[in-house]
């Protein structure tokens, strides 16, 4: 390869590495800096409650913040079932700091539902400092609320209430805590450019060197078998298709008749509360569809190429990555209609829609990397392929597509943290749906998944290609 032709495209590769870093900061939004705090107090069973919040009664609790930044207290109280009147002075102070006032009227409080106070911005710099919530009333006697108490909780450090008392009141604290990533990504973008950047240096200078490198490598070989990928591409699309009265509209078709099955079933016959349903539904279906199909047609890619493979020579992986480009093609288009279906359904498309191509990708390097592998053991084992229908089964069922990880038991739910598929389809869900971004660790997670996959799916596919041409 000329040498300036191949700085040109180093430099566009670390143009384009840049660009989407700096991009992914402006799409990311607050989720890049902030997440949901990790070390929040939780409201606790109550085992009693306090005297009557009587005019001149004071409840007084002592905790240690742990978040970042503190937004909202909120405790449980007691009506004793009866209508009740007068106001609530709930206040929380570090010292002698007021940090939120509020007033709240007796007669709105419900038995059992929590009574919230918030701050109007969220509150720094009090992680690992004493604050004291404190709560009286202007009620009367008869008419006037408790607040419940847990005597076996640890999560106040002290609780007054005239007197001190063993326990807490049945309160939770709720707020964000900093991202790591979020505070130093500059500097993560600093360190990661200039990783890039020696890297790519360093490869062309071996290049310039020897003639020979690995990633110069994998571009000539895409740029001189291009004519061939396209070729077997274009095959396996006509093929799938062929003599079909629809044709392609079968790609836009497939995954609403699938999701409207599975929509009556599952919302219908039983019961079913997922916000967003039919889009829910629908994306999971898209992803792991799609994971179906890349699958199975890597899994015939070099059994069924037999003859190429024994009379002509050329690189083996050019298989398994023509059949997986032939079905992202598919999934594009599925995607179309999962966008008209939200738009149907009232889900406001923001610009967190665009992080959702990140998960997506990291699906098809997955299912490539998967495809490989499957398409190498092939070759030795052919019983793989029934094995494999069973395993796509077992996995589909494991996989929250059609219902809500919620009702997976806690002792299971760590298989849902080994299963790259529900990482995928969640954090697309998150982009889709609730129009926000993942946290940073997402993305990695998901990365990583997409990275191991294609290595090891690699790594045996080139361990034992050339025996290949001895067992087809």
């Amino acid at each position: 390869m000329n040498k300036k032709r191949l700085a040109k495209i180093y430099t566009g590769i670390f143009a384009v590495f840049l660009s989407l870093l700096i991009l992914f900061f402006f799409l990311a939004g607050e989720q890049i800096k902030y997440r949901d705090g990790q070390n929040v107090i939780n409201v606790t069973e109550a085992t009693g409650s306090t005297v009557e919040l009587t005019q001149g009664v004071l409840v007084e609790q002592l905790f240690v913040s742990d978040i970042d930044r503190l937004k909202s207290v909120s405790f449980l109280c007691t009506t004793h079932y009866r209508d009740n009147t007068g106001y609530l002075n709930v206040v929380l102070k570090c010292g002698n700091k007021v940090l939120i006032e509020e007033i709240v009227s007796v007669a709105d409080i419900k038995e059992n539902v929590p009574v919230v106070v918030e701050a109007d911005e969220y509150l720094e710099g009090y992680r690992g400092k004493q604050l004291t919530l404190l709560i009286s009333a202007t009620s009367k006697e008869g008419k006037a609320i408790s607040v419940l108490l847990d005597s076996a909780s640890t999560a106040g450090v002290s609780l007054y209430v005239g007197q001190h008392k063993q326990g807490s009141i049945c309160f939770s604290t709720s707020g964000q805590d900093f991202v790591f990533t979020g505070q130093h990504y500059w500097q993560m973008v600093a360190v990661l450019s200039a990783a890039l950047a020696l890297g790519l240096f360093f490869s062309y200078k071996h290049y310039e060197k020897t003639n020979k490198d690995y990633i110069v490598s994998v571009i000539l070989a895409m740029e001189r078998y291009e004519f061939l990928i396209s070729q077997l591409v274009s095959r396996d699309f006509k093929t799938k298709y062929k003599r079909s009265v629809l044709g392609v509209f079968w790609s836009f078709l497939n995954p609403l008749l699938t999701m409207t099955v599975q929509y009556i079933v599952f919302s219908t016959l039983f019961r079913n509360d997922i916000a967003n349903y039919p889009v829910y539904l629908l994306t999971g279906i898209i992803c792991f569809s799609f994971f179906n199909e890349v699958t199975n047609m890597c899994l015939s890619s070099i059994t069924g190429n037999a003859n190429l493979v024994k009379k002509v020579y050329m690189p083996r992986y050019i298989f398994p990555i023509s059949r997986t480009i032939s079905s992202s093609i598919n999934l594009a288009i599925s995607l179309i209609p999962l966008l008209l279906v939200s738009l149907l359904t009232g889900v406001a498309l923001r610009k967190s829609i665009v992080l959702m191509l990140f998960f997506l990708v990291c699906l098809v390097i997955f299912s490539l990397g998967v495809g490989m592998f499957l398409s190498a053991t092939m070759v030795f084992f052919r019983d793989i392929q029934f094995l494999w229908s069973v395993v796509v089964m077992m996995w589909q069922y494991g996989t929250p597509i059609f219902y809500s990880p919620s009702i997976i038991p806690a002792r299971f739910s760590f298989i849902l943290k080994f299963n790259p598929i529900y990482h995928f389809i969640k954090n697309a869900r998150m982009c889709l749906i609730d129009g926000i971004s993942p946290e940073p660790r997402a993305y990695a997670i998901c990365f990583v998944f997409a990275l191991l996959s294609l290595l090891v799916g690699s790594i045996v596919f080139k361990k034992t290609q050339d025996s290949f041409t001895l067992y087809l």
